[in-house]
């Protein structure tokens, strides 16, 4: 297996493994957090098992030799982990506690980089596969809008407006 490969693989453990990390330290300390009106702590916990599948099945292409086959997953994997910033729509990172300001940069920054390594991969060994990117970041963006207005509709939760600026 290439040297690329092998870098590609480990970053998608890592990042599954600071994901892993901040859900079980959201579970655990769920008080802790903020968090959306219709959240909880068994909700926090079923999320981490599709980003857990994504990864996985991502890791079962690259190994059977189908790596063109991974990056919508590690695309998807991505866009789950970066709804971790959602924390911040609840509170301003100063009124949260530096642990959790810790776990959710780590896993945001593990998701980051292996973001820009798959997408770099992509581009240089199968940049036809571009499209189903886009088709899978569309996708997880409009399953993820559509979830969050309809529970924010049954159980409307109390925003923070520290990040405005206007």
């Amino acid at each position: 297996m290439a040297w690329t490969l092998r870098i590609y693989k480990a970053l998608i453990w890592l990042s599954l493994y600071g994901a892993a990390l901040h859900f079980f330290d959201n579970v655990y300390f769920f008080d802790q957090y903020p968090e959306p009106a219709w959240l909880n702590p068994v909700a926090v916990a079923a999320l981490l098992i599709p980003l857990v599948l994504l990864a996985h099945r991502a890791v079962d292409y690259i190994y059977i030799g189908k790596a063109d086959r991974s990056y919508s997953l590690v695309h998807g994997f991505v866009s789950g982990s970066w709804l971790s910033l959602g924390h911040y729509l609840f509170a301003s990172p100063a009124q949260i506690l530096p642990r959790i300001n810790i776990i959710i940069a780590i896993q945001v920054g593990l998701a980051t980089v292996l973001f820009v390594y798959a997408l770099w991969l992509q581009l240089s060994r199968s940049p036809s596969s571009i499209r189903y990117t886009g088709r899978a970041w569309a996708k997880n963006i409009a399953l993820y809008a559509v979830a969050i207005v309809i529970l924010e509709t049954l159980w409307p939760s109390r925003f923070s407006d520290w990040w405005t600026f206007w």
